[in-house]
């Protein structure tokens, strides 16, 4: 199992990390991958982050996902970036799960997946956006997975190891990193 996620300068650097870890601990394997032509982005609290694959570069069909952490900055690249509003449509179109955390659910909205599907986002940011939002902390719906904010990222990436690999899995991943035996 492969997810890619995509980074844009200004990503949020906890709801990437956290939702990163949650998801590598399940044994999935996540990709970063970077929307602009060098391999480092900065974070939206200056964090320099390297060694990221180019999306340019990557063979989209090995993916069964994609995932977008948010981050005012980063979600305005992205939303700026035709190839990306292109690869979310196409994730969607072909039966992938997409996901996305905080503001980031405005790219699923500008790809033009929400329409008349719940969907979460930070506050605020689902103003224009044609679906129906929640204010809930994490909403499953078919193949979207959406999160609220950054307080929200290691439940964000629990839903996406519940919909990938089972309740079960989902469940020792939760009590591994809570320290339950």
């Amino acid at each position: 199992m492969k997810l890619l996620m995509l980074f844009a300068d200004g990503f949020e650097d906890v709801e990437a990390v956290a939702t990163r870890d949650v998801l590598v601990r399940a044994g999935i394997e996540v990709v970063d991958a970077s929307i602009n032509e060098k391999e480092e982005v900065m974070s939206s609290h200056k964090m320099y982050f390297n060694r990221f694959k180019r999306l340019s570069e990557l063979n989209l069909a090995d993916f069964s996902g994609i995932i977008l952490p948010g981050g005012s900055r980063g979600v305005n690249n992205l939303l700026n970036s035709g190839e990306v509003i292109s690869v979310v449509r196409k994730f969607y179109e072909e039966g992938k799960l997409v996901c996305a955390i905080c503001a980031a659910p405005m790219v699923l909205g500008k790809a033009g997946i929400l329409h008349d599907k719940f969907f979460t986002c930070y506050p605020g940011c689902e103003v224009g956006l044609d679906g129906v939002y929640t204010g809930d902390e994490v909403n499953v719906l078919d193949r979207i997975i959406t999160a609220r904010s950054m307080l929200y990222s290691i439940p964000f990436g629990l839903a996406i190891i519940e919909k990938l690999l089972g309740k079960e899995t989902r469940d020792r991943i939760y009590n591994q990193i809570a320290g339950i035996k």
